[in-house]
C-alpha cells in the first residue's frame, strides 16, 4: 500500500467519490434539520440525542473492527476540543439558528467555513501563512458572507438576525475546534476517539436542554425520526467517515472544498422537495464567497503538501505506525 504522503492533496478518483459523498450527505444534513424542527422538534434536545445515537453508532462500527483503546491524552484531546467545540458548540449554535433559517440558507452560510479556518489557523498555526491571493480570498469571501446576511440583520421580511448569526456562529465553533485538533492532537484520531467527541457533545447538550428554561421536546412522529435517523446513520456516521478520510488524504484546506458544493445540495433539496425559497440574495452572497474560496484553495493548492503528522484532524481507520 503506498504512503499516505504519495499524492497527498490530489483529488484522484478515490477523493472525488469521497468529496461527492460528504456533499450529498452533509447538504441534506443542514434540510432534515430544519425538518424535525419544523416538525416539533426543539433545536437542543433534538441535537442531543442526534449526536448520542452517532455515539453508540462509532462505537459499535470501533468495536466490530477491533480498533485499539487510544492513549487517555488523546482522549483527553479529542473530547476537549472535538467533543465541547467541534460537536457541542458547533451542533447546539447550527440547530438553534435553524429554528430561524431555511435549511437551504444555512447550507449557503456553511459555505464560510473555508474562510473561517483559513483566518482561525492563520492566527494559531505559524505555517498556516497567507499570501496575497489567499488574503484577497479572505476579503472578498467576507465581502460575499456580508451580501448573504444582510437581509437578515436588516430587519427586512426575508427573515431575522438569529438565523446568520448562530449559523455563522457554528461555522467559527467548527473552523475553530478543526485547527485546534490539528496543533494540540497527536496523530489522526480513530473510530473511539470521533465516538467519544459525538458522547460528549450530544451528553452538555443535553444538560443544557435539561436547564434550559424553556420546554424541549422530541415528539416520535414519523417525520422527525425519518429526519433524525437521516442525520444519525447518513450525515453523522458516512457523512463524518468520508470527510475524514478525505481530509487525511488531503489536508484541511483542500478537503474544505467541499463548501462548494454542500450548500448547491441543501438549496436543491430544500427547493425542490420542501419548497424553502432562493433569494437573489443568497444566489449573489454564495457566488461571491465561491470567489473567495476560490483564491483561498489556489494559493493552497501551490504549497507543498503536508506531511502525513501534520495534516490530518481526525481519520476513522488510520494506517498502522510503529509503536512510540
Amino acid at each position: 500500500m503506498a504512503s499516505t504522503s504519495e499524492g497527498a492533496g490530489r483529488f484522484g478518483p478515490a477523493e472525488i467519490g469521497l468529496l461527492v459523498t460528504v456533499s450529498l450527505v452533509w447538504g441534506a444534513a443542514y434540510v432534515f434539520i430544519r425538518v424535525g424542527i419544523v416538525l416539533g422538534a426543539t433545536p437542543i434536545a433534538y441535537a442531543a440525542v442526534r449526536y448520542l445515537l452517532a455515539a453508540v453508532a462509532f462505537a459499535i462500527l470501533a468495536a466490530v473492527r477491533r480498533v485499539p483503546w487510544p492513549s487517555r491524552k488523546a482522549i483527553f484531546v479529542s473530547v476537549g476540543i472535538g467533543g465541547t467545540l467541534f460537536i457541542g458548540l458547533y451542533g447546539g449554535l447550527l440547530y438553534w439558528g435553524e429554528q430561524y433559517a431555511t435549511g437551504g440558507y444555512a447550507a449557503v452560510l456553511a459555505s464560510t467555513l473555508p474562510l473561517w479556518t483559513v483566518l482561525i489557523g492563520f492566527s494559531i498555526l505559524p505555517a498556516e501563512h497567507l499570501g496575497g491571493k489567499g488574503l484577497a480570498g479572505i476579503a472578498v469571501g467576507f465581502v460575499g458572507t456580508a451580501v448573504l446576511v444582510y437581509p437578515q440583520i436588516s430587519g427586512s421580511p426575508l427573515g431575522s438576525w438569529q438565523g446568520p448569526v448562530f449559523v455563522l456562529g457554528a461555522m467559527v465553533a467548527g473552523a475553530t475546534a478543526t485547527i485546534l485538533l490539528r496543533r494540540l492532537g497527536r496523530g489522526p484520531q480513530g473510530l473511539w476517539q470521533i465516538s467519544s467527541q459525538f458522547a460528549v457533545g450530544g451528553a452538555l447538550l443535553g444538560v443544557i436542554a435539561l436547564v434550559l428554561p424553556v420546554p424541549e421536546a422530541l415528539p416520535a412522529n414519523s417525520g422527525v425520526l425519518e429526519a433524525l435517523a437521516v442525520l444519525v446513520l447518513l450525515s453523522s456516521v458516512i457523512g463524518y467517515f468520508a470527510y475524514f478520510a478525505l481530509h487525511h488524504r488531503v489536508g484541511p484546506t483542500r478537503a474544505n472544498v467541499v463548501a462548494y458544493l454542500t450548500p448547491l445540495v441543501g438549496i436543491a433539496i430544500g427547493s425542490g422537495f420542501y419548497g424553502e425559497p432562493v433569494t437573489s440574495w443568497e444566489i449573489a452572497g454564495v457566488l461571491v464567497v465561491f470567489v473567495g474560496v476560490s483564491l483561498v484553495l489556489w494559493e493552497a493548492a501551490r504549497r507543498q503538501p503536508l506531511p502525513p503528522s501534520a495534516a490530518p484532524v481526525a481519520q476513522p481507520h488510520p494506517p498502522a505506525r510503529p509503536e512510540d
